[in-house]
């Protein structure tokens, strides 16, 4: 078997990627880790899997991508992608290596969200002001949003929330930077 030392790893419910750690998140400093070449790694991203032979953590990869398995009571609750030199490392370690079969059960799907979590942060800020904020910022973002003026607050308010909530873009992204940095 094969095995990276000291990486750092970003365990979570879902796969963050690398350019998305934050300070705020709990890195992992493992010494020492296995390495198990496979031939999908995606069921292990999308799904929370239970597998019966492995158990601690424990790295899989395809040859092109891995991914960080956290393995607790035989069902895996934390995932870590790694950093992109860790996982090039990685993949040139196990290059020759043969693939191996790993026994796992499907469960359910992992609850991953799309956007990038600076986007949600935003967003998440942004809908938390809107009931608070005074009526001439309410008229500014609707009017930098729609290009349209309105003196309905409430409609503006509602209008807003809704937006925020299904179609946040780069329009909020550049808002919140004028507004609340």
């Amino acid at each position: 078997m094969k095995f990276i030392y000291d990486i750092y790893l970003n365990f979570n419910d879902y796969p963050i990627n690398y350019y998305e750690w934050s300070e705020n998140d709990t890195l992992e400093r493992v010494l020492k880790i296995p390495i198990i070449k496979v031939d999908d790694i995606t069921p292990f991203i999308l799904y929370n899997v239970e597998i019966k032979d492995l158990s601690d953590k424990v790295i899989l990869s395809d040859g092109i991508n891995a991914i960080a398995l956290e393995i607790i009571d035989s069902k895996v609750p934390y995932v870590s992608y790694l950093t992109f030199d860790d996982e090039l490392g990685v993949c040139e370690l196990i290059r020759e290596t043969p693939r191996q079969k790993i026994d796992y059960k499907i469960l359910e799907k992992r609850d991953i969200p799309t956007p990038l979590r600076k986007d949600l942060f935003m967003q998440k800020i942004m809908l938390s002001k809107i009931d608070f904020i005074d009526s001439d910022e309410l008229k500014y973002i609707y009017y930098e949003i729609t290009n349209k003026d309105s003196s309905n607050i409430d409609k503006i308010r509602e209008f807003l929330k809704g937006d925020i909530k299904n179609n946040f873009n780069q329009k909020y992204v550049n808002l919140y930077e004028k507004i609340y940095k």
